[in-house]
């Protein structure tokens, strides 16, 4: 099972709105759909789309505010030299308040959105990257809204 055929787009679908997901109830939601499978053809579904990469985690997604968090900062990078974008990026991936981070190929070399958990929070931040050698120039701006938070779903 290499490929998405219409039952893994589904199941895949079906994950994406709640990870938590019991194979049984996939099953039954997936039955709802036209798909009539045993639970054990779910789960092995889901596992062989686990083994095969297609399915790399099952993640949570938390409440910023509730759990402390008061700014939402999205940040790009320009580096002093691109030959440090691995380790600048796995830095930046390593802080618990970091939700993503990309490396790019036009308009910056890496991009982060850092939650933070106050104005100062936020500062401090800003003062260890303008004191950090490998950062040339960066840029950032107040995420005021959210359209969406979660994984993508197959077409």
């Amino acid at each position: 099972m290499t490929g998405l055929d219409d039952v893994n787009k589904e199941i895949l679908c079906l994950l994406c709105e709640d990870s938590r997901y019991q194979y049984t109830q996939l099953q039954k939601l997936l039955k709802k759909k036209g798909h009539n499978l045993t639970r054990e053809a779910v789960e092995y579904r889901v596992k062989k789309m686990i083994e095969n990469g297609t399915i790399k985690k099952f993640a949570m997604i938390t409440d910023s505010e509730k759990i402390g968090y008061q700014i939402c900062a999205y940040f790009s990078f320009d580096l002093s030299d691109p030959k440090l974008k691995d380790e600048l990026g796995t830095w930046l991936a390593s802080l618990p308040n970091t939700a993503y981070v990309h490396g790019a190929t036009n308009l910056f070399d890496l991009s982060t959105r850092i939650f933070f958990k106050d104005i100062k929070d936020m500062n401090r931040f800003i003062d260890q990257l303008e004191k950090d050698e490998r950062i040339k120039d960066f840029k950032f701006d107040i995420i005021r809204d959210t359209y969406k938070v979660g994984p993508v779903a197959p077409m």
